[in-house]
């Protein structure tokens, strides 16, 4: 059970039942992946570091390419995964649009991505990389940060990836939202709870950023998870 969505695998795997085979594609697909399909799922991986796809042990097949440029069949796949990569996209628009082409009618698109209209985005995108680095590595414990091509990735938190872009992005092409879950980042919340002091100063700046951005910016919904359908016939767009 994914710790971000507890209901994301029953959705998908209800979504998905009665497909005998699935030929799946994972964006920026790093070294693991976050969604279970079993054994009929025929996994190909795309990524722009070859050293993460070498990390990547369940791939049936690897591309060391951009999202935004790779030229893939069209309909050629029943899921499209992009998790935690639209967010490092400078053009992620350009992204989901090359991917919805790439999905066949009935299949499904999985995004996972920081929510830009949080106050962790807005700090994420407006501090320099060097800072993200010795935040994993001396307040998350991940020693090995920002060495060989591992997290944390730089940064572009485009607006077409808000919330909202995203539920245009889906009526312009004709796709269901079949899952849209905002929620706190484990992480944050876990540091929340380790240190009073974080918490509470966290409290005060959720309050004030509240009002002064009329409650468009939020402090506990950072990330986002959805999946789309595309239907079975795709309708022409008007």
């Amino acid at each position: 059970m994914l710790e971000e969505d507890p209901q994301l695998q029953s959705v998908v795997d209800k979504l998905l039942a009665g497909k005998q085979s699935l030929k799946i594609l994972e964006i920026g697909c790093g070294s693991c992946s976050h969604v279970d399909f079993g054994p009929r799922a025929y996994i190909v991986g795309i990524d722009v570091s070859e050293k993460q796809l070498e990390r990547n042990t369940i791939l049936n097949e690897k591309i060391c390419g951009d999202v935004e440029t790779y030229e893939f069949p069209p309909e050629e796949y029943d899921v499209i995964i992009c998790w935690w990569i639209l967010e490092h996209l400078s053009q992620p628009y350009k992204a989901l649009e090359n991917c919805q082409k790439a999905l066949k009618p009935d299949g499904i698109m999985i995004l996972a991505t920081p929510n830009v209209m949080s106050i962790k985005a807005l700090v994420t995108k407006f501090t320099p990389h060097w800072f993200h680095v010795w935040f994993y590595r001396y307040i998350f414990g991940e020693k090995l940060a920002g060495v060989d091509d591992r997290v944390p990735f730089k940064t572009f938190l485009r607006m077409s990836i808000a919330p909202e872009s995203i539920k245009r992005f889906a009526k312009e092409y004709g796709l269901s939202i079949e899952r849209f879950h905002l929620y706190e980042n484990p992480r944050q919340k876990n540091l929340r709870a380790r240190h009073w002091l974080i918490d509470a100063a966290w409290k005060v700046l959720a309050v004030v950023t509240k009002v002064l951005s009329f409650g468009k910016l939020d402090a506990e919904m950072t990330d986002l998870i959805v999946v789309l359908k595309k239907p079975a016939v795709t309708p022409a767009l008007v």
